[in-house]
């Protein structure tokens, strides 16, 4: 049996003030193109699409430290858009692997689940990543 575990948490004006810095560029050195896709839907929505636009990239950004962290590997050799945070269509929070967090989690063997959880309150957003197999 192995059980892995990472939480993070993010304060939501640090995420959007890279945004306002650095724009495009902050968002496709961390986010994949699906993740970016979904912020632009969040934030065009009136009247807080801004606000709910920033708290959705922060909670992801805390998912993403979460999922490394259980992974044992921090980001060392893992960039951040090889963690694809999405949801599945009952809401709950789904994540992706590609390039070398997939081969990594591959190595582990079959049978592992990830399970994963995000929530903010105010300014700040947490995220608990939770790798296990029996």
């Amino acid at each position: 049996m192995s059980i892995r575990i990472g939480t993070d948490i993010v304060r939501i004006p640090r995420i959007t003030a890279l945004v306002d810095q650095y724009g495009d560029r902050f968002l496709q050195k961390v986010y994949t193109d699906t993740e970016q896709r979904v912020y632009h839907q969040v934030s065009a929505k009136p009247p807080l699409g801004r606000e709910t636009g920033g708290i959705w990239l922060a909670g992801r950004w805390a998912a993403k430290e979460a999922v490394v962290k259980a992974m044992g590997t921090g980001w060392d050799g893992v960039r951040y858009t090889d963690v694809e945070i999405q949801r599945r269509t009952d809401g709950a929070p789904q994540i992706y692997f590609y390039r070398a967090a997939a081969a990594l989690v591959a190595s582990w063997g079959a049978g592992g689940q990830w399970q994963l959880s995000l929530s903010h309150d105010g300014d700040y957003a947490i995220a608990t990543a939770i790798f296990y197999q029996l």
